[in-house]
C-alpha cells in the first residue's frame, strides 16, 4: 500500500509539474488559437452566435465575429456588428452620474428626491449612491406583469414604470444590503436628464460616445435605421427562433445602448486610465468595494461593476441580458486584459465564453 501510495503521489506530483510547466509555456497567442477553435467548434455546433474581442496591454489582440448577424438574409457577425448590450449600459449611466458630479450638477450623497418629484414617500431618502449600488430596496419593474404582459410590446415613458415599480413595497430598508434591481438604474437615467437639461440619450451621444469615438454606439430605438444591427434569436427547443420583440424604452438607462465589441473596447480601456474620460477621484468610487453590496460571498457591486476574483486575479466586471441578446465585458486591470464578447442567441452565456478565453490565457482550466 505504501510502494502504490508513493507512486501515486509521484504520479500526481508529475502531473502537477507538467501542468506547471505547460501554463508557464502558455503564450497569448497559442491561447487566443485555441479560443478561436473552441468558438468556431460551438459556432458550428448552434451553441454561440456572436462577436469576440480580447485586448491585452493597450491593444487589440484578437476579434472575430461567429455565426449570423441575420440568419434570414445569411449576414455574418463580424467586430463591427451592432448588438444591444441590455444591463452593461448601467456602466454607461453611472459614468454619466460620476461625470454630472465631477461638474457640480449633483452630489452622489443627494436623495433622489432632491431631483425627482412625485415619488413615494418610503422612496424619498433613498440616496444616488444607493441607486447606483443596488442597495436601494427598490421592487424591479422588469417582469411585472402588466411589463411583460403589455408594455415590452408598447413601450412606456420612465415614469409609467416607475409609477408600476411603486405598487409594490420596498424589498428592505435601503442601504443596507444589495439586490438587483433595473429600477434603480431607470430612475438614474431620470436624474441625468433632470441634472444636465437633455434627454438621456443626447447625454450620452454628447458626453460619452463623441468623446471617445464610439462611433457605432448610441440610444437603441425600433425606428432608427441602423447599418450592421444585429437582429436577435433564441434556442426553442433545440433550434434557433427569432427573439421576442421588445420596445427599447422599456430598459431605458438599465439597458438601452447598442454598441460593438470595438467601440466597448475603447470604453474599457477610457476606464482604466484616469481622465481621459473621468477624475480619477470619480474612478475611484466606481471600483470602490462598499461594504452593504457584498453579494454570493465574494462579489461586490461599484457603480455599474462588479469586482471580484477570479483565477486567483482581480476581476472587474458587468453581464447583460435582453430578449435575444446577451453581453460581458471583463478586465483583469493588474493583468492590463479587456475581454468583450456580445452575443445574439439567447440564452447562450457570453460569460462563460469570457471566463474560457480568460482560463486559457492564464494557463488554467475553465472554472464552474
Amino acid at each position: 500500500m505504501r510502494i502504490r501510495s508513493l507512486a501515486l503521489a509521484g504520479l500526481l506530483l508529475l502531473t502537477l509539474e507538467s501542468a506547471s510547466t505547460a501554463a508557464q509555456h502558455v503564450t497569448p497567442q497559442n491561447a487566443l488559437r485555441k479560443t478561436d477553435e473552441y468558438l468556431s467548434s460551438l459556432a458550428a455546433q448552434g451553441a454561440f452566435q456572436g462577436s469576440v474581442l480580447v485586448g491585452i496591454d493597450g491593444k487589440i489582440a484578437f476579434e472575430k465575429g461567429y455565426g449570423f448577424a441575420n440568419q434570414e438574409w445569411s449576414a455574418h457577425n463580424s467586430p463591427t456588428t451592432k448588438f444591444r448590450i441590455a444591463s452593461l449600459t448601467k456602466q454607461f449611466t453611472a459614468a454619466c452620474i460620476l461625470l454630472l458630479e465631477e461638474r457640480g450638477q449633483l452630489n452622489i450623497s443627494d436623495p433622489v428626491s432632491k431631483y425627482l418629484s412625485d415619488l413615494p414617500p418610503t422612496w424619498q431618502l433613498i440616496t444616488i449612491h444607493q441607486l447606483l449600488t443596488h442597495t436601494s430596496g427598490l421592487p424591479n419593474y422588469a417582469g411585472m406583469p402588466r411589463v411583460e404582459d403589455e408594455l415590452n410590446r408598447t413601450g412606456a415613458t420612465p415614469r409609467q414604470l416607475i409609477d408600476i415599480a411603486a405598487t409594490q413595497p420596498l424589498e428592505f430598508k435601503p442601504g443596507t444590503h444589495l439586490q438587483y434591481t433595473n429600477t434603480g438604474y431607470l430612475l438614474l437615467g431620470m436624474v441625468i436628464e433632470k441634472a444636465s437639461g437633455l434627454s438621456y440619450a443626447a447625454f450620452l451621444e454628447k458626453n460619452i460616445f463623441t468623446p471617445l469615438g464610439m462611433t457605432s454606439s448610441g440610444y437603441d430605438t425600433a425606428k432608427t435605421i441602423l447599418s450592421q444591427r444585429a437582429s436577435g434569436y433564441m434556442l426553442h427547443d433545440g433550434k434557433i427562433t427569432n427573439a421576442d420583440f421588445i420596445d427599447m424604452s422599456i430598459p431605458n438607462a438599465s439597458g438601452s445602448i447598442y454598441s460593438t465589441v470595438e467601440d466597448l473596447y475603447h470604453w474599457n480601456e477610457a476606464l482604466a486610465q484616469p481622465g481621459r474620460l473621468l477624475a480619477k477621484h470619480s474612478l475611484e468610487q466606481m471600483f470602490t468595494i462598499y461594504p452593504e453590496t457584498t453579494a454570493y460571498g465574494s462579489q461586490n457591486y461599484g457603480y455599474g461593476v462588479v469586482i471580484t476574483h477570479k483565477f486567483g486575479k482581480l476581476l472587474y466586471y458587468h453581464g447583460g441580458g435582453v430578449k435575444g441578446f446577451e453581453s460581458e465585458i471583463q478586465r483583469y486591470p493588474e493583468e492590463n486584459i479587456c475581454i468583450v464578447v456580445l452575443e445574439n442567441l439567447d440564452p447562450t452565456k457570453p460569460w462563460d465564453v469570457a471566463d474560457y478565453i480568460a482560463a486559457a490565457l492564464s494557463g488554467q482550466p475553465p472554472q464552474n
